[in-house]
């Protein structure tokens, strides 16, 4: 099992990460399409080499909620939080490439 890799992945998980997709969209509420593909590539490549791992997948699933989560909050004109770089396309990305293919990863 390549640890590193999945150390990489999960270190996601702790939002107060600079550096990856998670601390970026949740604590600084950019959205940076580059670390998403690392994360979706990173998280492809671990899968394929060392086949289902459902830490991995449990995260993968967490991301997909709280992603879509920030979404509905930068829409909701009641809630404070707001993705400063938000654009149409990027939603739409998520919806149609970025989701799809870490859904595809979990199953």
């Amino acid at each position: 099992m390549n640890i590193v890799l999945k150390e990489e992945i999960l270190k996601n998980r702790n939002d107060l990460i600079e550096g990856t997709f998670c601390f970026s969209l949740f604590e600084e509420a950019l959205f940076y399409s580059s670390l998403l593909d690392d994360l979706i590539d990173n998280s492809m490549l671990f899968i394929k080499e060392n086949g289902s791992d459902t830490e991995v997948k449990d995260f993968l699933s967490w991301v997909v909620n709280c992603v879509d989560q920030c979404f509905l909050s930068h829409k909701d004109e009641g809630d404070l939080y707001t993705i400063k770089n938000y654009s149409s396309e990027i939603e739409k990305n998520w919806m149609n490439v970025w989701k799809p293919k870490i859904n595809e990863i979990n199953n």
